[in-house]
């Protein structure tokens, strides 16, 4: 009797200390828990076995009674399913994956932000405060999970402002929604107000780059403002974007003075409604001849001059406007100006590798090759349809249903040429225009300085573009078209990691509900679904009192 009563104090003391070691495995996980937490599971798992030899003729009895035998079945599926549960949970632990199963991937990181923190050749310092527990300290730390997954190179703080004010005082912590400080060396970055993937991949953008990139916009022709991020046709948004990823805009006047790489990386001409003078675009092509990177986008029915040209970098831009024949890959009903660029109108590029959705096009000409110029390698890289054409009778106010054979460009209308400058000795940099005298009302063109033009250099880019307003406010944030401006720029510098898909809060999912549909839930969860089951239940028991 004594044996007895000191086993089942053993197993009773077995499975306290078993429980007890369980609560310290969930704490602190079973690769970084304490000694004392396995000794205390060694523990209990002895005594277990301790009782088993001291009680084992009772055990046996038991054992014969057909009650107790199905108990125990019963116990020992109990103990399987159990066992099961935690070799689930230790694989799980060991061997952490997560799956994003959301519609807008809003917990998985962009493929430029990947990029960017797989690329890391330096610590980076986030300092996150936030007040313990809130949702914006939660949210942020699920958004370092992806972060950190990704490289080990994130040092990562969290400091409460409120139970450490001198800490928050020193670093000037103010904001009421929390503060993120990124940090490498004594570049540093300070989030005060939007914490989301954007902003922390712009911010390590720019503390890791040892210095900024320069575009310039041209103003003076109609162009998109630069400073415009407001109506429809304005070129702010995009430049906001670019000004995120550490490059700096500026405003370009082609009357007044000749760019120069050193000054300008990039120069971006977007969407002019009036031609360019000849000294303008002669302006233009010295630049590229010295080395510098130039965004041409041109509307259709716009520029003749400047469009024709483009001749002169191997480009032919058509006098056209382009026509989607197939219903199917119309982005907008009843409108076949509006086109929709997919992952089969790509052709091999830096650029466009990566893009994988859509870039739409509201009103776009053909852009292909045009004369071969010597020391120029001219590619398409983007094109319409199959079923698409370049009509040409733009006269007719009604859009032809049908191409016209031998006028019209039929079938897979080129839209994007990128052209490589590897040897600019037979880049024209002269128009003939130069030479023919001044007009009455002719703007006034600043002479070039001889000893200021930009030296001739090899590595000059040209990209063209059939559309001005893919990069407008109105449709930048749409689709791919940020992307495919954004790397655009990216190529135009070699910026390598920036040739990517950027996070978009723009094309975050939304749900909406109307007053109908939040009656509607609430009635279903609070009335329909309790209905029945009480109804259920009323069933049952008057089935069960007929038999």
């Amino acid at each position: 009797m004594v044996t007895r009563i000191l086993g089942w104090l053993l197993a009773l003391f077995g499975v306290m200390c078993l429980l007890a070691a369980g609560a310290g495995y969930f704490i602190w996980g079973f690769k970084d828990a304490p000694v004392p937490v396995n000794i205390l599971a060694g523990v209990g798992v002895a005594q277990l076995a301790l009782w088993l030899v001291l009680d084992w003729k009772s055990l046996s009895a038991l054992g014969k009674d057909q009650t107790v035998g199905r108990s125990a079945m019963s116990g020992v599926i109990v103990l399987a399913i159990g066992g099961i549960a935690s070799l689930v949970n230790v694989a799980a632990y060991r061997y952490d994956k997560r799956w994003d199963l959301t519609n807008d991937q809003q917990f998985t990181l962009s493929a430029q932000s990947k990029d960017i923190v797989k690329a890391l050749d330096r610590e980076i310092t986030i300092s996150a405060f936030f007040q313990a527990g809130s949702p914006q300290e939660q949210n942020f730390k699920q958004l370092m999970q992806s972060y950190s997954d990704e490289s080990t190179l994130l040092k990562i703080d969290y400091h409460d402002p409120y139970a450490d004010p001198l800490l928050a005082e020193q670093m000037k912590i103010v904001s009421p929604s929390g503060t993120v400080i990124i940090k490498v060396g004594e570049n540093q970055q300070r989030l005060e107000s939007s914490f989301d993937e954007e902003a922390v991949t712009n911010a390590v953008v720019k503390v890791t780059r040892e210095r900024s990139h320069t575009v310039c916009v041209v103003q003076g022709h109609g162009e998109l403002e630069l400073q415009d991020d407001q109506s429809p046709g304005g070129l702010g948004v995009a430049v906001s974007r670019l000004e995120a990823q550490n490059y700096k805009t500026s405003a370009l006047n082609l009357l007044e003075s000749q760019p120069s790489p050193d000054t300008c990386e990039v120069v971006v001409l977007a969407g002019p409604r009036v031609d360019l003078v000849a000294a303008e675009r002669d302006r233009l092509a010295r630049y590229v001849a010295a080395g510098g990177g130039l965004i041409v986008m041109l509307d259709p029915l716009q520029t003749p001059e400047t469009a024709a040209d483009m001749a002169r970098y191997g480009v032919k831009v058509g006098n056209d406007v382009v026509v989607e024949g197939d219903p199917n890959r119309m982005v907008a009903a009843n409108d076949p100006t509006a086109l929709g660029l997919d992952s089969t109108s790509w052709d091999i590029h830096p650029i466009t590798e990566k893009l994988t959705g859509l870039v739409i096009l509201s009103m776009a000409r053909s852009v292909g090759k045009g004369e071969d110029v010597a020391g120029l390698n001219v590619q398409v890289i983007g094109h319409g349809s199959a079923g698409g054409w370049g009509e040409t009778k733009l006269d007719d106010p009604n859009v032809p249903s049908e191409p016209t054979p031998g006028d019209d460009i039929v079938g897979n209308v080129p839209l994007i040429v990128s052209v490589d400058v590897t040897d600019p000795a037979n880049l024209r940099t002269t128009s003939a225009a130069m030479d023919m005298p001044s007009t009455a009302g002719a703007p006034v063109v600043a002479p070039v300085d001889p000893v200021a033009a930009p030296a001739v250099k090899a590595g000059g880019k040209v990209m063209v573009f059939g559309d001005g307003d893919f990069a407008a406010n109105l449709l930048v944030l749409k689709a791919q078209n940020q992307d495919l401006f954004l790397n655009s720029v990216a190529w135009m510098v070699g910026e390598k990691d920036q040739l990517a898909i950027r996070a978009n809060k723009a094309q975050k999912g939304k749900l909406e509900l109307t007053e109908l549909s939040v009656f509607g839930g609430a009635a279903l969860g609070l009335l329909l679904i309790p209905g029945l089951c009480l109804a259920g239940m009323i069933g049952t028991w008057l089935v069960r009192r007929g038999k």
